[in-house]
């Protein structure tokens, strides 16, 4: 377990030693102990000779060693490691396992602050550790009122998951092994990627428009809103203000793929214009059904798509080839497309660019859920019957800390948490609506802020649904998120997370009984637990049922990385949509990835997405919104093997049927 000496290169502070504490140290690591700031360390009224001699014995004992981090002969860092398995304290406070691994870390003073320094400390000695045995699960127990190591454990992959008393130490106990803290590790670095911000420039913008109006026109003529002939040059397509010409391949259901190079806008006198799709929906909106602040708000919609296009192609390079084998998170992030119906698609009116950078699926950068506390008179929670009650879920959620820190809130402003519930909410929704909309509520301690929780959330395609980056086994969140987006408020009510859970169950239990959806891999990710709160200022029934109604729930969907194999792939089904910067397709490089043939593995990717689908609806008569983003593949060796079906409460029904529901 212990070595002599340990060299890495941190991101920030640069190279350092970890090597074996030695009395010429001792000078300046009793100045440290003796400071205000290691009174946890209880060693402030001992002697430098006590102190001396206290290390010595460590240095003497075989289960027990110290260290000290080191940069150009200045010492950094205090550092104690010891097996458990020898504290009889230890022992007594928990089952201790083979590879157990305690640690201590002091920091030297904090004269010159250091961007990120404390936890390049940490990284350094666990780091350490995981090089001597990578089996290793490393063990702390701060002191539990020492609220900044607490932060800093978390921030570095431990769980702390009960209190013990250690003689007159009442601490924290916490866990970390090798894949939680590379997992942590590498959020940090990736919080750190540079973005370009200044990605509306005149080459994108110039794509984007010609993606857009291509998409544009294919869903124009496939709705019949406009109509096609051929020519002698190509497609032509009659509209306010001149045509377009283009080439193409004509395909069913009054759909055309369109050469998007090839695609040109004449005016009505015969002159060659730029493409501007803005221009042509504000001259054919109207024969559209589009006028006024309707036309107004879709244009608005518009720009927003064509930024976010512009922002994909300055800053989401990746080729095909190098995507096809990344995670689901990568997938996720990366997706050039988004849903192939809808060209408005990115509109997000609500978000600043701010907001955009910061909350946006394609930017992909992890943020922290605000948590507040909601009184059980005005919140409900409701689960499925396969799943724990609320104390359960709420502590599968939070680490134990944290929940204690929020608890401590309540007490000292005389509330009594068991009056409470806790209840996460997305960073915007807090600062624009809830702060604002909820006043009344958090006046009258109906509703109390807490702050930021511990774990750090990507958004998914669907913008409001969020991926647990530091725990992956963890549930997905789903939280309202009062922007407008495809035509409508991404609100959740709390009527629909009163039976959410039910609907859930009962779809669930109709698919996982069915022999064929089993044979297929075809599962339900179910939504099991639930918080709606209830705003009485705007449950009135002279209100109707407006998006104020929808400001406040949120709810917890089931991870297909339960049921992942090692040698298996997840990835959203919108990626067999999309096209690199180069043009090249995700699903041709997964298909020449499996070795099948184009029809081999359209066959496999049918057995396991349509052929569930069409048996869902002949033998159950159930029908779900099917489109990319609710669906997540399971793929093996490049193939689709499985498929997930997600957003059941909200987006299944059930057709022509007699059977009794609950």
């Amino acid at each position: 377990m212990y070595f002599s000496s340990f060299v890495t290169t941190l991101q920030h502070t640069g190279k350092v030693t970890m090597r074996l504490l030695q009395q010429t140290d001792m000078p300046t690591v009793c100045d440290w102990l003796k400071q205000p700031y290691a009174h946890f360390w209880g060693m402030q009224q001992q002697t430098e000779q006590q102190i001396t001699k206290a290390y010595q014995d460590i240095i003497d004992t075989p289960h027990h060693q110290a260290y000290v981090i080191e940069q150009n002969n200045n010492l950094l860092a205090l550092v104690e490691l010891y097996s458990p398995e020898h504290e009889s304290l230890m022992k007594a406070a928990y089952e201790v396992e083979p590879n157990d691994v305690g640690m201590h870390i002091l920091l030297a003073p904090n004269t010159a602050p250091k961007r990120h320094f404390s936890f390049e400390m940490m990284q350094c000695v666990l780091q350490s550790i995981f090089a001597q045995n990578s089996a290793a699960r490393v063990v702390v127990e701060p002191d539990i009122a020492n609220s900044k190591i607490h932060t800093l454990n978390k921030r570095l992959g431990f769980v702390h998951t009960q209190q013990i008393q250690l003689g007159e130490k009442a601490a924290y106990l916490g866990f970390c092994n090798k894949a939680a803290f590379d997992r942590h590790s590498q959020l940090f670095t990736d919080s750190l990627a540079p973005l370009q911000t200044d990605y509306v420039i005149q080459p994108h913008w110039q794509w984007a428009n010609r993606h857009l109006q291509a998409k544009a026109l294919t869903e124009l003529v496939h709705e019949r809103l406009l109509a096609a002939e051929t020519t002698k040059q190509g497609f032509k397509v009659n509209v306010e203000g001149g045509y377009f010409i283009f080439n193409g391949r004509a395909m069913a259901l009054n759909h055309i793929d369109i050469d998007e190079p090839s695609l040109c806008f004449y005016n009505l006198n015969e002159e060659l214009q730029p493409l501007d799709v803005l221009h042509f929906f504000s001259m054919q909106g109207p024969a559209l059904g589009l006028t006024g602040k309707r036309l107004a708000t879709y244009l608005e919609e518009l720009n927003a798509t064509l930024a976010s296009a512009c922002f994909k192609r300055e800053n989401n390079t990746l080729t095909a080839a190098q995507l096809a084998n990344l995670g689901l998170q990568k997938i996720e992030a990366a997706m050039s497309e988004g849903h192939p119906a809808f060209v408005a698609n990115n509109g997000r009116i609500g978000f600043s660019k701010a907001d955009f950078l910061r909350y946006a699926p394609e930017v992909g950068k992890p943020f922290k859920v605000l948590w507040l506390a909601a009184h059980k008179a005005v919140c409900d929670f409701a689960h499925s019957e396969y799943f724990v009650d609320y104390p359960s879920h709420i502590s599968d959620e939070l680490d134990l800390t944290t929940r204690d820190a929020f608890n401590t809130a309540l007490k000292a402003q005389n509330l009594k948490p068991d009056d409470y519930l806790l209840i996460p909410a997305h960073p915007w929704q807090y600062q624009h609506k809830l702060s604002v909309v909820f006043a009344n509520e958090l006046a009258n301690q109906r509703l109390v802020y807490l702050g930021e929780g511990d774990d750090l959330y990507q958004a998914q395609q669907s913008i409001r649904t969020l991926y647990n980056c530091s725990h992956p086994h963890k549930p997905y969140l789903k939280v309202a998120l009062s922007i407008l987006n495809m035509g409508f408020m991404r609100g959740l009510s709390r009527a629909y997370m009163a039976v959410t859970p039910a609907i859930n169950d009962w779809v669930f239990a109709k698919v996982s009984q069915d022999q064929q959806l089993a044979g297929a891999n075809f599962t339900a990710l179910r939504e099991y637990a639930t918080l709606g709160y209830a705003h009485h200022t705007f449950e009135q029934s002279a209100l109707g049922d407006t998006p104020y109604r929808k400001m406040f729930a949120c709810l917890w969907r089931e991870n297909p990385n339960h049921n992942l194999n090692s040698d298996e792939q997840l990835t959203t089904m919108a990626a067999l949509l999309h096209l690199d910067n180069n043009g090249q397709s995700l699903v041709g490089e997964w298909i020449t990835q499996s070795g099948l043939s184009s029809q081999q593995w359209l066959r496999a990717y049918f057995n396991a997405y349509l052929i569930p689908l069409v048996h869902c609806f002949y033998a159950h008569k159930l029908v779900f919104m099917p489109h990319g983003e609710n669906l997540i593949l399971k793929l093996k060796n490049s193939v689709p093997v499985g498929a997930y079906m997600k957003d059941i409460g909200e987006e299944v029904a059930l057709l022509n049927s007699t059977e009794v529901l609950p």
